[in-house]
């Protein structure tokens, strides 16, 4: 009985393998190795910009219809105003740049592939002014420029194929053994994915002072930006466990990008 299971399993994973290997193999060579500008790096990218906008729309239009947007206020256009200003600097402009007010107390800005941006009212009502809700928008911008969300997607999609084979293969005799897997694979992933958030994180602040920086912005507003959202630091995680860095460790960064900015662009 066990030569034989273990005989199947071996015929079960080569052909899983086959498929998952097959479908990755699929998806590289549909893409190619790119420069990105704003990292400054050459990348396989795989997801077309077409196809990055598409789904960003419809992440869109799931988030518009679950959300109150604050539309044609005075604080909507603002964001919008200042957001536009800082898109025409920006490293990537194949896509369109949106920016949405969301009316929520949450204190956080996100954004999504394509080109959108969002950020809730707990944030921007505790923001005074114009350049330090431009160091919020610089931030996210700098996400999308260097293609953080893109990349994201592609790691997951990977991430998937391989899980699902580990899945097929341990559930081929105990079903239960597989949600086991499973779970310990989501927290293998969610270490991997926060170590990478992080360095995303530190290159999002590094190109928001870029583009404060040429569109005329103030770029100490960042670190005022970094005041502001101290208060909200207060989980004390150790550092492995987190998917942003601790502020103080983002301003002490900006600090050294701002002495140079000047110089560098």
């Amino acid at each position: 009985m066990g030569q034989s299971y273990l005989v199947a399993a071996c015929r079960q994973i080569r052909t899983l393998i086959r498929r998952g290997s097959w479908v990755l193999l699929c998806i590289c060579v549909s893409g190619c190795a790119t420069y990105n500008t704003a990292t400054g790096r050459s990348e396989m990218i795989f997801i077309s910009t077409s196809s990055e906008v598409s789904m960003g729309n419809k992440i869109n239009h799931e988030l518009m219809s679950k959300n109150k947007i604050c539309i044609n206020t005075p604080s909507s256009k603002r964001l919008e105003r200042i957001g536009s200003r800082l898109a025409r600097v920006s490293d990537r402009q194949d896509i369109a740049y949106h920016f949405y007010l969301i009316e929520s107390p949450e204190i956080n800005a996100f954004a999504v592939p394509g080109g959108h941006i969002y950020c809730y009212t707990g944030l921007f009502d505790r923001l005074t002014t114009d350049d330090q809700i431009a160091a919020v928008l610089g931030h996210e911008i700098g996400h999308l420029a260097a293609k953080h969300t893109v990349k994201k997607f592609q790691a997951a999609l990977g991430y998937d194929v391989m899980r699902n084979v580990l899945l097929e293969v341990l559930s081929y005799k105990a079903p239960g053994i597989g949600n086991i897997a499973s779970m310990g694979s989501d927290g293998l992933m969610h270490l991997a994915m926060s170590g990478y958030g992080r360095q995303d994180e530190y290159e999002a602040d590094r190109l928001g002072i870029k583009y404060l920086y040429l569109s005329g912005y103030d770029l100490n507003a960042m670190i005022e930006l970094f005041h502001v959202l101290d208060p909200t630091d207060k989980n004390k995680v150790p550092l492995i466990f987190r998917t942003h860095p601790f502020v103080k460790d983002r301003i002490a960064r900006v600090s050294n990008v701002i002495k140079d900015v000047r110089s560098k662009y």
